[in-house]
């Protein structure tokens, strides 16, 4: 299929929706493929190739909402998808807060797309992967076991229209690497993890990938548990990233209006250090996923959630905006076709500073580097509370003195936000989450 006949697809979608009853129609067509290579051991795992495409139909029938999807492109599975999101609709309760957004007034164009990546062979991957593990074996002869080395890369088209005027097309590009290893030591065993991304092929380098997981295993062996101390603490970027996912969560609009988020009816408060700005840019160039509009084709835009520690507002999709009162921030997030729009982020971070990751401790007297921690989902983002597993380095006169294990950091996200005393530059997303790693003081770190 062509960019045209997609549009023409979506196009019956659409009509086939209003002329079965619909107030207002949408249709989105996603085609999707995915190359995963996994090798071990210098040998292949598992190559996963997948593909597919779809179209999904949103319809209103008056407030009433109905959607349905197929996956089967002829007109006559389109225009049954269409009917049976009319029959969803009619059945389902009526919202007056169901609504389709109008054409925003400008797009940005931001294509992420690698043009050479359809000449990229199977052979190109597997070596890509083996040297990803490789890399990682070569540090040390202790790294003993990789886990995992995968290489991957996706390209994905997309169309979105509907009966208000939108009508949309994007595509992009995504490649990436991640690696798992082991490193053993008299009978100790610590694992380390690495991630990149790029949106072309020849510019991700994924030695560098395998080199970190294995330098962050080798730091871990002979750790060892620490007594019960209240110090600060520094979360590593991966960490720290999935710190700022869970505050992310909670200052999304379904969450606030449900009630489930520590931070409603605190908007233009302080809740966080000075040195705390946190935002969701769909634009963001350096995140994973740039794009001229959000799933529902509300332009992509520029929303500052955290600035110097005051919280600004939430974000919306087009139904919590119809709810709040106000208007969508580009946040109607949608996986595929067979799936609705959701509010969620785009690329969201905590923004930078200008302090050097491996100077955060300086000035630490005594204090806990956190490489891993187990459990941040679990933060109760109404209360605040959180305890988690943790390991990695013991600080002491600013400099990592032996690593830790079997220790558990534990406090409120409050006091955390509110302690947040420096931030570092290396920016990095781990998902549609980023962050750099700082500094938090005052924590308590539960040891033996």
């Amino acid at each position: 299929m062509t960019r045209k006949s997609d549009e023409r697809k979506v196009k019956l979608a659409i009509e086939a929706a209003l002329s079965a009853g619909a107030t207002e129609a949408e249709g989105f067509f996603n085609r999707t493929s995915s190359v995963s290579v996994e090798v071990s051991g210098g040998k292949v795992e598992s190559q996963k190739v997948r593909e597919g495409s779809g179209i999904g139909v949103r319809v209103l029938v008056a407030n009433r909402l109905g959607f349905a999807y197929t996956s089967d492109l002829g007109n006559s599975a389109i225009e049954s998808a269409a009917r049976q999101a009319l029959a969803n609709a009619e059945s389902s309760s009526p919202d007056e807060f169901n609504v389709l957004p109008r054409p925003s007034p400008r797009y940005i164009e931001i294509e992420k797309f690698d043009e050479q990546l359809k000449d990229v062979g199977l052979d190109d991957r597997i070596e890509r992967a083996l040297n990803l593990e490789g890399a990682a074996r070569a540090v040390d002869k202790r790294i003993t076991k990789v886990r995992q080395a995968t290489a991957s890369d996706a390209s994905y088209e997309a169309h979105l229209a509907n009966s208000k005027g939108i009508s949309l097309w994007s595509r992009g590009t995504s490649c990436a690497a991640s690696v798992m290893v082991v490193a053993e030591e008299g009978g100790d065993a610590q694992m380390g993890w690495d991630f990149d991304h790029s949106f072309y092929f020849s510019a991700l380098d994924v030695a560098p990938v395998g080199r970190n997981a294995s330098r962050r295993a080798l730091s871990l062996l002979g750790a060892r548990q620490i007594e019960t101390a209240k110090v600060p603490i520094i979360l590593d970027a991966p960490v720290a990233a999935e710190f700022v996912a869970a505050i992310g969560h909670a200052l999304m609009a379904d969450q606030v209006q449900k009630g489930k988020s520590l931070f409603a009816d605190k908007v233009g408060r302080q809740m966080a250090n000075r040195n705390v700005t946190i935002i969701d840019d769909g634009m963001f160039e350096r995140g994973l996923y740039p794009a001229p509009a959000d799933g529902e084709g509300v332009a992509s835009k520029r929303t500052v959630l955290v600035e110097a520690g005051v919280l600004q507002g939430f974000l919306y999709d087009t139904y919590t905006a119809a709810k709040g009162g106000t208007e969508s921030t580009g946040n109607g997030v949608r996986s595929s076709y067979a799936s609705t729009p959701e509010v969620g982020a785009t690329n969201f971070y905590l923004v930078p500073g200008d302090t050097d990751p491996d100077n955060l401790c300086d000035n630490c007297s005594r204090g806990f580097l956190v490489t891993d921690a187990m459990g941040m989902h679990t933060i109760d983002m109404v209360s605040g509370d959180f305890s988690v597993g943790a390991s990695g380095l013991w600080i002491e006169n600013g400099k990592p003195a032996f690593p830790v294990r079997e220790t558990t950091i534990a406090g409120n996200v409050r006091d955390v936000l509110m302690n947040i005393e420096a931030v570092a530059r290396n920016l990095k997303f781990y998902s549609r989450y980023g962050s750099p790693s700082f500094l938090v003081t005052d924590v308590v770190v539960s040891g033996k």
